[in-house]
């Protein structure tokens, strides 16, 4: 088990900004070769098995992310979890910067796999330090600002992307160099944490691992992901239906869009005291709305606002299922927690494109299958108002 460290200082916003900034390094890990998948496939277009090989560039960090995050929760319940979090920054970073060095793509997704299997610690390890630092009105706070800037930089992360990608596949590999000062950041300005006496008691301290809850948050975090990952991974496809053409205006409508997020976000903060069966009735109220008027939209500028209702109710779910585990788990246990949260959520995002295509082949075309999750996402809202004893499993204070 971890040794508790109790002398430290109390943590602020540098600690709070460094773990979110870390937090965003997986993020960036998938976002950064996206704008330049025409140019890799250009690149090794002399490749035999280049059609399936390059978009696992993409998809490989995922894949490990979900393969490996429960085990890097658990590890990190047992070690420190400051160290794993610097340990994973700098493979990050070695990991990240590697291709430079290559030009064999089963190399590339070789090392690829290996960042991913960092992004599962740093993902893990830095939601769990989150928990650990701040408690109650602060943490939501600052989950709230994680998600809300989160979708901000992943934007420049894929405008800074495009712009390098001109000078070369390898252009936007170069921006894996920020996790350097962020590992410096880590190493020199964070500290071990230990759980709190105002957050918890000694018996909940050394209380077994609560299976039931954390199987209830896993079937709930599944379930919701694959609705979570309809629009951003649909929306493009949509907007063309719609007559867009250029990449550029799919970029512009796509941005407007995501405006809606750090607006859910901080509408997050404005619900961080109400019961989380409440969250969630606001997101899937927010969402389903969004993905039917996704479905009913007959030009582009119903498209654009419809996404942004959508994306909105999309920044409202990320800081509040974050919220409800580091809430809901003990902090002896909060990493293993934040590791199974992790798996069940990137493996929605695996399971969301199969579903679309797989109803796409019975309804025939893709904003009626949007519609059909759009109903689904709604009805999901009403039976859990209608529920008299769902709301009791998924009570944070249960």
């Amino acid at each position: 088990m971890r040794r508790p460290v109790t002398s430290n200082p109390r943590p602020g916003v540098i600690q709070a900004l460094l773990l979110m900034l870390a937090g965003m390094l997986p993020v960036m890990g998938t976002l950064t070769m996206l704008p330049i998948m025409p140019v890799l496939f250009q690149h090794f277009s002399s490749h035999p098995h280049v059609q399936l090989l390059v978009p696992m560039i993409v998809t490989l960090p995922s894949i490990s992310m979900a393969l490996i995050a429960p085990l890097a929760g658990m590890a990190a319940d047992r070690l420190s979890r400051r160290r794993l979090l610097m340990y994973a920054t700098g493979i990050y970073a070695l990991f990240g910067l590697m291709p430079l060095l290559l030009n064999d793509l089963y190399a590339i997704l070789l090392v690829r796999l290996g960042m991913g299997i960092a992004d599962a610690f740093i993902l893990t390890t830095a939601n769990a330090l989150i928990g650990d630092y701040f408690t109650g009105e602060q943490r939501s706070r600052w989950l709230a600002i994680q998600g809300g800037v989160g979708s901000v930089i992943a934007t420049l992360i894929i405008l800074c992307s495009g712009v390098l990608g001109q000078f070369g596949w390898t252009g936007p590999v170069y921006l894996y160099a920020l996790a350097i000062p962020i590992f410096l950041g880590l190493l020199f300005f964070t500290h071990e944490t230990a759980a709190r006496p105002d957050e918890e008691t000694e018996q909940t301290q050394t209380a077994p691992f609560p299976r039931r809850k954390m199987a209830i948050i896993a079937l709930v975090t599944l379930g919701s992901s694959v609705i979570y990952f309809l629009e951003p991974l649909q929306i493009s496809q949509v907007f063309s239906l719609l007559g867009m053409q250029s990449s550029s205006q799919t970029g512009l409508a796509t941005a407007i869009a995501g405006v809606g997020v750090p607006l859910g976000a901080w509408f997050y903060g404005r619900l961080a005291r109400k019961p989380v069966e409440k969250q969630l009735l606001w997101f899937y109220g927010i969402y389903g709305t969004g993905l039917l008027l996704i479905a009913l939209a007959g030009n582009q500028a119903a498209g654009v606002a419809a996404a942004f209702v959508a994306q909105t109710g999309n920044g409202l779910f990320i800081p509040l299922m974050l919220g409800w585990v580091m809430k809901a788990i003990p902090s002896a246990h909060r990493a293993k927690g934040m590791g199974i949260w992790h798996a069940c959520f990137f493996l929605g995002m695996f399971i969301s494109p199969i579903q679309v295509t797989l109803t796409t082949g019975v309804t025939g075309n893709l904003q009626e299958t949007l519609r059909v999750f759009a109903w689904l996402t709604l009805l999901a809202g009403v039976l859990l108002t209608a529920s008299r004893r769902m709301p009791r499993a998924l009570s944070l204070s249960s």
